[in-house]
């Protein structure tokens, strides 16, 4: 490295215009923002870093019904925007995004501990009858009216099997035999 490169750097560091590398907040990165994912996540890691990228490794955003049940078991973490919750109470709210327009599917309310929470982890199922299949959904969390925080994710599975086949009974044939008056 040469000198003038060197005093540059000192200069930049010096005067605040290049940061020193530091740990970030995980609320701070995903501010507003919903993870997603099959599995619960961590709650803690040996380093901020390490559990902002073991989130981000967890996270996804595509998930596959359980044709067992016809389900899908969706565990979530939500970063609030804003900062902290002033409430103890928050609503999850699913819409069906698949098309133009949102068309709300699915609302329920959930709780926290206690005031002051900047993020929530918890774990819902969603149901086929409810929600349908193949489709693009969006999860946001609430409190008061405003949108805390969303997210986009994809739900796959497998929708009713038709024959194609058409059985017409004997009732229908039997009105067509009465004489006409």
């Amino acid at each position: 490295m040469s000198a003038r490169t060197l005093v540059v750097t000192v200069a930049l560091v010096l005067f605040g215009l290049v940061a020193p590398a530091r740990a970030q907040d995980p609320n701070a990165v995903f501010s507003g923002k919903i993870l997603l994912s099959t599995k619960r996540f961590p709650q803690s890691s040996k380093s901020a870093d390490a559990y902002i990228a073991s989130l981000k490794k967890q996270a996804q955003d595509v998930f596959t019904e359980d044709k067992s049940s016809g389900t899908w078991k969706i565990y979530f973490t939500g970063f609030f925007k804003g900062g902290a919750l002033d409430d103890v109470e928050y609503v999850i709210k699913i819409y069906d995004v698949t098309t133009k327009g949102q068309q709300l599917l699915v609302s329920f309310d959930q709780y926290t501990d206690q005031r002051g929470e900047k993020s929530v982890s918890s774990n819902m199922t969603l149901d086929k009858k409810q929600v349908g299949v193949n489709k693009q959904l969006m999860m946001t969390m609430e409190s008061k009216g405003k949108i805390l925080a969303s997210a986009r994710f994809t739900i796959k599975g497998e929708g009713e099997h038709y024959t194609g086949k058409v059985d017409f009974s004997n009732d229908d044939d039997e009105d067509e035999d009465k004489p006409k008056k």
